[in-house]
């Protein structure tokens, strides 16, 4: 059994890597992100990043689409698997190892997207400032920042079991449990439990803590004006053109650099 040291709360481990993979494949859209992002990056023509690529879900469609992306990500797994799905793909992209709070290449990208969450994985507020202004220095003036951000959801029960087959002979199970609540800093603390069993015998065990960032919408806001952006819009599940709604289930918020 293996714990991560907490300087790398956001890596993924191989296991993880792994069931994110068969749970989220390259080019699976989750409640209409693929689209929304292919629609708001049609007219991109210069360079775009992806902080925190995975294993290229995002990264394989928009590729497809014509458009000039890169990637990085803490987790070498990750990456492993996403240069597998671009070779499988037929496509090329540069993906590294990088973390958000420290990359930054001054003035060079067009667009910067950070989708599913992953801003809420660094490790307190202050990372979260310093990872946004990182991407801020990175565009270039007039380039454009989205982040989506999961509305606040303090349960601390644990989740549910579940269970992925990969391959004849291998079962890959996850059990998140919801362990901690910190009101003070606004963090879900999660324990989350990966098992790899073959042919009936439980092989690997990986345990995993996980905490987990809460932003208010108006508080993402403001942290994005911290970080120098400007003209800040914020969509609810991928929809440009409805009000934000309470109970939208995804925050994409849309930010520019002045």
């Amino acid at each position: 059994m293996t714990r991560r040291a907490r300087s790398a709360d956001w890596d993924y481990g191989e296991l993880s890597a792994r069931v994110y993979e068969l749970d989220k494949p390259a080019g699976r859209s989750l409640g209409g992100d693929v689209e929304f992002y292919t629609r708001r990056l049609g007219a991109v023509t210069g360079e775009i990043l992806e902080p925190a690529v995975g294993t290229g879900r995002m990264l394989v469609p928009l590729l497809r689409h014509g458009l000039r992306v890169t990637g990085y990500d803490t987790s070498e797994h990750m990456l492993r698997i996403c240069r597998d799905n671009l070779a499988a793909a037929g496509l090329e992209a540069d993906v590294f190892i990088g973390d958000m709070t420290a990359y930054t290449k001054p003035g060079v990208y067009e667009a910067i997207l950070v989708p599913t969450g992953s801003i809420v994985l660094v490790p307190d507020r202050d990372a979260a400032v310093r990872a946004l202004r990182c991407m801020h220095e990175s565009l270039r003036p007039g380039g454009r920042l989205f982040v989506d951000v999961p509305p606040p959801r303090l349960l601390t029960g644990p989740g549910a079991l579940r269970h992925w087959q990969d391959g004849d002979s291998e079962l890959l199970i996850l059990q998140t449990m919801h362990v901690d609540l910190d009101e003070v800093n606004q963090r879900v603390v999660r324990w989350l439990r990966y098992e790899l069993w073959r042919e009936g015998r439980l092989v690997e065990t990986q345990l995993q803590n996980s905490p987990m960032l809460c932003f208010g919408a108006q508080e993402f806001r403001m942290l994005l004006r911290e970080a120098g952006f400007t003209d800040v819009a914020v969509y609810g599940d991928y929809d440009e053109d409805a009000e934000l709604a309470a109970d939208a289930s995804i925050w994409t918020f849309e930010a520019v650099r002045a």
